[in-house]
């Protein structure tokens, strides 16, 4: 399979796509669950959720693809 433009876009949608996901649940949890004096519209509560989504998205992603790509 070669990576073509078409290819690349479809994989940084994906990768954005469920980062935006599990972003969302670590908030449900971090927010309504674990809320420690934060309010469930907090910016900093949000940016922080989203970021650790994004990190473990990158975590999965960067997984794949050394399973899958790193063969000897």
């Amino acid at each position: 399979m070669e990576l073509t433009p078409t290819v690349a876009l479809v994989l940084f949608l994906a990768f954005l796509a469920m980062s935006f996901f599990m972003g969302m649940m670590i908030h449900s949890a971090f927010v309504y669950e674990d809320k420690n004096n934060l309010k469930k519209d907090s910016k900093k509560a949000w940016v922080l959720c989203m970021s650790a989504g994004l990190g473990i998205m990158f975590w999965i992603f960067l997984y794949g693809y050394y399973a899958n790509f790193h063969h000897k």
